[in-house]
């Protein structure tokens, strides 16, 4: 009754547009955190890997299990920094950790030195996102704790820049000259493979940041990481949420529609109901804290807006028309306004569904070359 489709050949398509634009000797680190930005982490992987990708990352310990038990080969890099009861799980799966402290890497060399395995992981530096990562100052007591075990190798060395999305580069070229100046310091004392800092937004508009490694997520996606990046590729959308109407009703002026009958009807009107509601992220939307008075006046502008119903706050889309949700999303199910548009039960809908918010009990439906490849349904 609900589902989303998802174009594989669109993911590879994006993959296919940034391998070109990136020269040939950087690598690729493909993001597949958060179940694939909500495409499907599995998949997804599975496409990536076919298409070339040099590397995966997720954020927790979890998600890239997952990906090993389902075949994923190419190496997988954990964001979240390695806490100590995770280094055995790590490296049985040959997960590749972020460290970004002593201790973390202590375990990590007691696990390696008991299970007879060596181990990699890649250094988080903090260099301005104020969120996770080695301070500057600790690295050289770090790097002397690191030449006490052979067994334990430095693959990788990463930051993560915190404005490169916005029209105003300067933060981020802060960030990667300080990165830089301490990649340098590192390999006067030991050589270090890879390197890497560009994301998606990076990757558009600072090539100076490419290094040996990017990351891309968003791109992959088929969304540009804000209105402020150069369109220096074409990307496809690969995401499309459906679903079917279950209950067509004519209401007369007088009754109500939904929970608190917060919507009045005031003329004869048909309501549709689909069955998808917050519970499956439909309405869901992320809550930001304006940074400028700018912010604060376009998001309360656009609050009153659809207070004022100038523009549709929730919608969705029937023969390429916009229909009006009415009354509050319940938890499963909501209404839309199909007066006049002949209308029935079973008539498909198109629904506008944040990808990251979206339930993970939607069925995926996987196309390839226009055909349904697999189907991804959770118990």
């Amino acid at each position: 009754m609900r589902w989303i489709e998802i174009d594989l050949d669109a993911i590879t398509y994006n993959f296919s547009q940034i391998r070109q634009l990136v020269p040939e000797q950087v690598k690729i680190l493909s993001v597949v955190k958060a179940d694939a930005y909500g495409h499907g982490g599995v998949e997804i992987s599975k496409a990536l890997e076919e298409a070339g990708t040099d590397m995966f990352a997720v954020t927790t310990v979890e998600e890239g299990v997952e990906l090993v038990n389902h075949g994923i080969r190419q190496p997988i890099l954990v964001f979240a920094p390695m806490l100590p009861d995770q280094a055995e799980t790590i490296l049985e799966k040959g997960l590749v950790p972020t460290i970004d402290n002593v201790e973390s890497l202590d375990a990590l060399a007691d696990f390696s030195k008991k299970m007879g395995k060596e181990a990699r992981f890649h250094l988080k530096v903090e260099t301005g996102m104020g969120r996770t990562g080695i301070l500057p100052e600790e690295i050289s007591s770090f790097m002397e704790r690191l030449m006490e075990y052979p067994q334990v190798f430095m693959e990788g060395i990463y930051s993560h820049l915190a404005t490169a999305m916005m029209k105003d580069k300067s933060y981020s070229q802060k960030q990667l000259n300080l990165f830089l100046h301490i990649l340098k310091e590192i390999k006067k004392e030991k050589n270090v493979p890879l390197a890497h800092i560009a994301n998606s937004a990076a990757v558009l508009d600072m090539p100076e940041a490419y290094l040996n490694m990017v990351r891309v997520g968003t791109l992959l996606y088929g969304q540009y990481p804000s209105s402020h990046v150069a369109r220096r590729i074409d990307l496809k959308d690969p995401w499309q949420a459906k679903g079917r109407i279950i209950s067509v009703k004519k209401l007369t002026p007088g009754q109500s529609v939904g929970y608190g009958r917060d919507y009045m009807v005031r003329k004869p009107m048909e309501v549709g109901v689909v069955p998808i509601g917050y519970a499956d992220g439909f309405g869901v939307l992320p809550h930001t804290r304006p940074a400028k008075v700018y912010d604060l006046v376009k998001s309360t502008a656009k609050i009153f807006s659809h207070l004022a119903g100038a523009v549709l706050a929730n919608y969705m889309i029937c023969e390429e028309k916009r229909l009006p949700v009415v009354g509050r999303i319940g938890m499963q199910m909501s209404m839309i306004d199909i007066t006049g548009h002949k209308i029935k039960a079973g008539t498909e809908v198109k629904i506008p569904l944040r990808r990251t918010t979206s339930g993970a009990r939607i069925p995926r439906i996987f196309l390839k070359n226009g055909k349904i490849s697999h189907i991804r349904t959770l118990p």
